[in-house]
Protein backbone atom coordinates (compact mmCIF):
# COMPACT_ATOMS: atom_id res chain seq x y z
CA UNK A 1 0.00 0.00 0.00
CA UNK A 2 1.02 3.55 -0.60
CA UNK A 3 1.25 6.28 1.23
CA UNK A 4 -1.88 8.33 -0.43
CA UNK A 5 -3.78 4.70 -0.73
CA UNK A 6 -7.59 4.94 0.09
CA UNK A 7 -8.36 1.98 2.24
CA UNK A 8 -12.10 2.26 2.11
CA UNK A 9 -14.15 -0.34 0.51
CA UNK A 10 -15.10 1.07 -2.81
CA UNK A 11 -18.61 2.69 -3.71
CA UNK A 12 -20.95 0.07 -5.50
CA UNK A 13 -24.75 1.03 -6.50
CA UNK A 14 -26.72 -0.54 -4.48
CA UNK A 15 -30.03 -1.87 -6.54
CA UNK A 16 -33.04 0.83 -5.80
CA UNK A 17 -30.85 2.99 -3.11
CA UNK A 18 -28.10 4.34 -5.18
CA UNK A 19 -24.11 4.12 -4.07
CA UNK A 20 -22.81 2.74 -0.53
CA UNK A 21 -19.81 1.53 0.89
CA UNK A 22 -21.60 -1.13 3.14
CA UNK A 23 -23.43 -4.03 2.49
CA UNK A 24 -26.68 -3.68 1.58
CA UNK A 25 -29.29 -5.96 3.31
CA UNK A 26 -29.39 -8.18 0.59
CA UNK A 27 -25.67 -8.76 1.06
CA UNK A 28 -26.54 -9.75 4.85
CA UNK A 29 -28.26 -12.51 3.68
CA UNK A 30 -32.21 -10.74 4.21
CA UNK A 31 -34.21 -9.72 1.15
CA UNK A 32 -34.22 -6.17 0.11
CA UNK A 33 -33.33 -2.83 1.44
CA UNK A 34 -33.11 -2.29 5.18
CA UNK A 35 -36.24 -0.88 6.82
CA UNK A 36 -34.56 2.58 8.03
CA UNK A 37 -33.20 3.01 4.39
CA UNK A 38 -36.86 2.93 3.19
CA UNK A 39 -38.23 5.35 6.12
CA UNK A 40 -35.73 7.76 4.89
CA UNK A 41 -35.81 7.55 1.24
CA UNK A 42 -39.75 8.43 1.42
CA UNK A 43 -39.51 10.44 4.43
CA UNK A 44 -42.49 13.29 4.81
CA UNK A 45 -42.22 16.81 3.46
CA UNK A 46 -43.26 19.35 6.35
CA UNK A 47 -46.60 20.03 4.64
CA UNK A 48 -47.42 16.49 4.62
CA UNK A 49 -47.97 16.34 8.72
CA UNK A 50 -51.38 18.19 8.36
CA UNK A 51 -52.45 15.08 6.87
CA UNK A 52 -51.95 12.39 9.89
CA UNK A 53 -52.02 8.84 9.57
CA UNK A 54 -53.55 8.33 6.28
CA UNK A 55 -50.31 10.53 5.01
CA UNK A 56 -48.11 8.13 6.00
CA UNK A 57 -45.40 6.50 3.71
CA UNK A 58 -44.58 3.45 4.70
CA UNK A 59 -46.29 0.45 6.57
CA UNK A 60 -44.20 -2.27 9.05
CA UNK A 61 -45.60 -5.38 9.26
CA UNK A 62 -43.87 -7.77 11.46
CA UNK A 63 -44.46 -11.22 12.34
CA UNK A 64 -42.28 -12.58 14.61
CA UNK A 65 -40.36 -9.48 16.39
CA UNK A 66 -40.93 -6.26 17.15
CA UNK A 67 -39.78 -3.37 14.66
CA UNK A 68 -36.43 -2.42 14.40
CA UNK A 69 -37.08 1.28 15.28
CA UNK A 70 -39.05 0.34 18.10
CA UNK A 71 -36.84 -2.28 19.29
CA UNK A 72 -35.44 -1.43 22.78
CA UNK A 73 -31.79 -1.50 23.21
CA UNK A 74 -31.85 -4.66 25.45
CA UNK A 75 -34.57 -5.90 23.21
CA UNK A 76 -32.17 -4.94 19.91
CA UNK A 77 -29.04 -6.88 21.82
CA UNK A 78 -31.10 -10.09 22.83
CA UNK A 79 -31.86 -10.79 18.95
CA UNK A 80 -28.20 -10.48 18.38
CA UNK A 81 -28.44 -6.59 16.49
CA UNK A 82 -25.20 -5.28 16.35
CA UNK A 83 -26.26 -2.03 17.32
CA UNK A 84 -26.49 -0.87 13.79
CA UNK A 85 -30.02 0.07 13.99
CA UNK A 86 -31.58 3.71 14.69
CA UNK A 87 -33.04 2.58 17.92
CA UNK A 88 -36.28 3.65 19.51
CA UNK A 89 -35.25 7.20 20.44
CA UNK A 90 -34.00 8.01 16.83
CA UNK A 91 -37.20 6.63 15.45
CA UNK A 92 -38.15 8.84 12.12
CA UNK A 93 -42.09 8.47 13.83
CA UNK A 94 -44.06 10.48 11.07
CA UNK A 95 -43.14 8.29 8.34
CA UNK A 96 -44.10 5.05 9.57
CA UNK A 97 -46.95 3.01 10.73
CA UNK A 98 -46.34 -0.13 12.81
CA UNK A 99 -48.15 -3.44 12.89
CA UNK A 100 -46.78 -6.24 15.23
CA UNK A 101 -48.64 -9.92 14.97
CA UNK A 102 -49.61 -11.04 18.09
CA UNK A 103 -47.19 -14.54 17.84
CA UNK A 104 -44.05 -11.50 18.36
CA UNK A 105 -45.67 -11.69 21.77
CA UNK A 106 -44.99 -14.74 22.87
CA UNK A 107 -41.13 -15.45 21.21
CA UNK A 108 -39.25 -15.22 23.65
CA UNK A 109 -36.16 -12.62 23.24
CA UNK A 110 -34.07 -11.99 25.88
CA UNK A 111 -35.40 -12.53 29.12
CA UNK A 112 -38.33 -11.65 31.13
CA UNK A 113 -37.26 -7.98 31.98
CA UNK A 114 -36.34 -7.35 28.11
CA UNK A 115 -39.57 -8.66 27.26
CA UNK A 116 -41.59 -6.43 29.61
CA UNK A 117 -39.48 -3.38 29.22
CA UNK A 118 -40.46 -3.73 25.52
CA UNK A 119 -43.76 -4.16 25.50
CA UNK A 120 -44.07 -1.16 28.09
CA UNK A 121 -42.27 0.58 25.76
CA UNK A 122 -44.55 -0.12 22.69
CA UNK A 123 -47.92 0.33 24.88
CA UNK A 124 -46.63 4.55 26.07
CA UNK A 125 -45.81 5.05 22.37
CA UNK A 126 -47.42 8.08 21.05
CA UNK A 127 -45.62 9.38 18.34
CA UNK A 128 -45.73 6.33 16.79
CA UNK A 129 -48.26 4.07 17.67
CA UNK A 130 -48.12 0.20 17.16
CA UNK A 131 -51.04 -1.65 16.28
CA UNK A 132 -51.39 -5.72 17.07
CA UNK A 133 -52.72 -8.08 14.53
CA UNK A 134 -54.32 -10.96 16.69
CA UNK A 135 -54.36 -14.82 16.52
CA UNK A 136 -58.13 -14.49 16.14
CA UNK A 137 -57.72 -12.59 12.61
CA UNK A 138 -56.70 -15.70 11.04
CA UNK A 139 -54.51 -17.02 8.31
CA UNK A 140 -54.21 -13.99 5.99
CA UNK A 141 -52.43 -14.61 2.66
CA UNK A 142 -51.11 -11.29 2.04
CA UNK A 143 -49.39 -11.34 5.54
CA UNK A 144 -47.25 -14.24 5.27
CA UNK A 145 -44.20 -12.77 6.06
CA UNK A 146 -43.21 -9.44 7.57
CA UNK A 147 -43.14 -6.19 5.32
CA UNK A 148 -41.77 -2.62 5.10
CA UNK A 149 -43.81 -1.04 1.84
CA UNK A 150 -45.76 2.25 0.80
CA UNK A 151 -48.67 3.39 2.08
CA UNK A 152 -52.30 2.25 0.01
CA UNK A 153 -50.80 -1.07 -1.03
CA UNK A 154 -53.30 -4.37 -0.41
CA UNK A 155 -51.32 -5.55 2.58
CA UNK A 156 -51.63 -1.89 4.34
CA UNK A 157 -55.58 -1.67 3.42
CA UNK A 158 -55.84 -5.59 5.12
CA UNK A 159 -53.98 -4.45 8.29
CA UNK A 160 -56.18 -1.97 8.79
CA UNK A 161 -58.92 -3.82 8.94
CA UNK A 162 -57.87 -6.64 10.79
CA UNK A 163 -55.50 -5.09 13.71
CA UNK A 164 -56.80 -4.09 16.68
CA UNK A 165 -57.12 -0.19 17.62
CA UNK A 166 -54.46 1.43 19.37
CA UNK A 167 -56.26 1.67 22.77
CA UNK A 168 -56.73 -2.24 22.26
CA UNK A 169 -53.07 -3.02 21.11
CA UNK A 170 -51.74 -0.89 23.82
CA UNK A 171 -53.48 -2.72 26.54
CA UNK A 172 -52.44 -6.35 25.02
CA UNK A 173 -48.88 -4.97 25.02
CA UNK A 174 -49.41 -3.79 28.81
CA UNK A 175 -51.00 -6.81 30.09
CA UNK A 176 -47.95 -9.01 28.57
CA UNK A 177 -45.33 -7.11 29.88
CA UNK A 178 -47.41 -7.89 33.00
CA UNK A 179 -47.82 -11.66 32.61
CA UNK A 180 -43.51 -10.99 31.89
CA UNK A 181 -43.23 -9.31 34.66
CA UNK A 182 -44.93 -11.89 37.11
CA UNK A 183 -42.62 -15.07 36.21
Amino acid sequence: MTAGEDIRPPLRLVPGLGWSNRPSTVDRSRHGPDLIDLIRLVGRRPADAAEGPAGCAIVVFEALCVPEPLRTPAYALALGDDGGGIGVDRLPHTAARFFVHEAALHVRVGDEAVMADQFDVLANRTDAPVRLVPFSAGHVGVLRSSFALPEGRRQADVLDRIALDVPSSRAEFRRQAARYRSR
